[in-house]
């Protein structure tokens, strides 16, 4: 704020003695005249001064809780006192004022720091009238999500397709298992519908062979070649997204050490929104959820669907809307997807498929000539994330990375077409960036749509390998619980 009451009425009261003035020649009375307005507009530019000093110190002050904020557990108030204090020398472009501190508040229990600046601005002009400074002042308020009340809401995608490797070598490992020395009927290898990585991970008949037993799952087959190659295991991209999620909660565990004040919910989606564990304090009950596959997270299930506008929706309804963080009553939300961001079906790949095999998207992998679903495997539209985040609800985004998969026929019918194939605003009432070509495939705009559903860049990652899946979750909530939000 700008003391412009006190200083008005002191320039008003020059002018209006000034203007009075009846005395003297035609010169004296030119200059009485003139007199007023110089000061008039020289009052104007001292205030514009005076106004855009303050606006710099709102914006210093603001910055400089930011960073104070972080440090709450660890300096008192003097500390952080020092700390605004030096972060305004840093800035260097006050130097033309007088600043002092004029209070610091300190909540720990809300992770809160609140702080007062006032300033004094030279003036050049109004000093005619006897004003030499202008007064000046800033207030702000930072908080943390540190400590305040929080439900986390954990989401992971279990379509078939997150039962493909986690890794590159794991790829390759798996191949090896699948195509080498796999498959009970060779009749299966006719159109190369033996190499169906992408479509063909579930229950889908007596496929897979592996120590003179057959499997008809990839689950239960890599399990067995786990079981005799504890050294080099497969690891599954849905084994992966569970170690995420574990760590997640063994964070919100060490954060809830001495207050409980983080509760976490664990969720999967597939055909819908399903619910393993409501937001809890227990990290032994989350650790169960995590562990036991009755649960529905482990890879010993899957979804052969993945509709993300009717998950999302029943997501929206399950959370409401984000409360301030102050209490347990009205806490902050966050949601933590880790997802692909495919919205498919297998049938829309595997049935419906029309024409000859030929050489039709590729000049070496022969595919059905069209499928009566194909355009429908898109990613999914981040406008189903809006109401979410219009609700106060944040939403961080882990983005499982699909390998590129160019000899399987699924893959190549599908989501290595362009985005213009994929009638995506007829469809799901996407819209394609502007800056992004339409041409760009939908593996590749999958990025895009998962980004525009986080919240913001910094809660969004990519993940293409084993540790980035597994730590990504985790370095999202600590992005999270590391930012803050300016109240005032």
């Amino acid at each position: 704020m700008i003391g412009f009451g006190h200083t008005r009425k002191r320039v008003g009261k020059f002018l209006r003695h000034v203007t009075r003035a009846r005395g003297g020649n035609i010169g004296l009375t030119f200059a009485l005249l003139v007199t007023p307005l110089a000061i008039a507009i020289g009052t104007g530019i001292d205030l514009a001064r005076a106004y855009n000093v303050q606006t710099r110190l709102q914006a210093n002050l603001d910055a400089s809780l930011i960073a104070a904020v972080k440090s709450v557990s660890s300096l008192d108030n003097e500390g952080l006192k020092q700390k605004i204090s030096d972060w305004f020398v840093a800035t260097g472009n006050l130097s033309a004022t007088t600043y002092s501190i004029a209070s610091v508040a300190v909540d720990t229990s809300k992770q809160s720091v609140s702080a007062k600046v006032t300033a004094t601005v030279p003036t050049t002009f109004m000093q005619i009238a006897g004003i030499k400074t202008v007064p000046v002042a800033a207030t702000s308020t930072a908080k943390g999500p540190t400590t305040s009340y929080l439900q986390v809401y954990i989401v992971l995608d279990k379509s078939a397709s997150m039962l493909l490797p986690s890794s590159q070598s794991d790829r390759t490992k798996f191949l090896s298992l699948l195509y080498d020395n796999s498959y009970s009927d060779a009749a299966a290898t006719k159109h190369n519908y033996v190499k169906c990585e992408f479509a063909c991970h579930e229950y889908d008949g007596p496929y897979y062979k592996y120590g003179g037993i057959i499997y008809n799952n990839i689950y239960d087959i890599v399990k067995k070649y786990n079981n005799s190659n504890a050294a080099s295991p497969i690891t599954l991209r849905t084994d992966t997204a569970v170690a995420a999620a574990q760590q997640v909660v063994s964070m919100a565990a060490k954060a809830n050490a001495s207050t409980n004040h983080i509760q976490v919910g664990l969720y999967y989606l597939g055909s819908d929104l399903f619910q393993s564990v409501a937001p809890t304090y227990s990290s032994s009950a989350l650790t169960k959820a995590l562990t036991t596959d009755s649960y529905g997270l482990t890879s010993a299930t899957s979804q052969p669907v993945s509709y993300f506008d009717v998950a999302l929706a029943t997501l929206t309804k399950l959370i409401g809307s984000a409360g301030n963080g102050s209490s347990a009553s009205s806490p902050l939300k966050l949601v933590l997807l880790l997802t692909d961001g495919v919205e498919s079906s297998r049938p829309w790949v595997t049935n419906g498929t029309w024409g000859g095999w030929d050489y039709y998207y590729s000049q070496t992998v022969k595919t059905p000539k069209g499928g009566s679903g194909w355009n429908n495997v898109a990613p999914m539209n981040p406008a189903w994330c809006s109401t979410m985040k219009t609700n106060g609800v944040t939403i961080g985004v882990l983005n499982t990375e699909y390998l590129s998969i160019d000899y399987d026929w699924g893959y190549v019918a599908t989501l290595s077409r362009p985005m213009s194939s994929a009638n995506w605003n007829t469809t799901y009432g996407g819209a394609i960036r502007a800056s992004v070509p339409s041409s760009t495939s939908k593996r590749d705009y999958l990025q895009y749509a998962l980004s525009d559903c986080a919240s913001s860049s910094a809660l969004f990652l990519k993940a293409s390998d084993q540790s980035e899946i597994q730590n990504g979750l985790s370095s999202i909530f600590n992005q999270y619980l590391n930012s803050v939000r300016l109240t005032n």
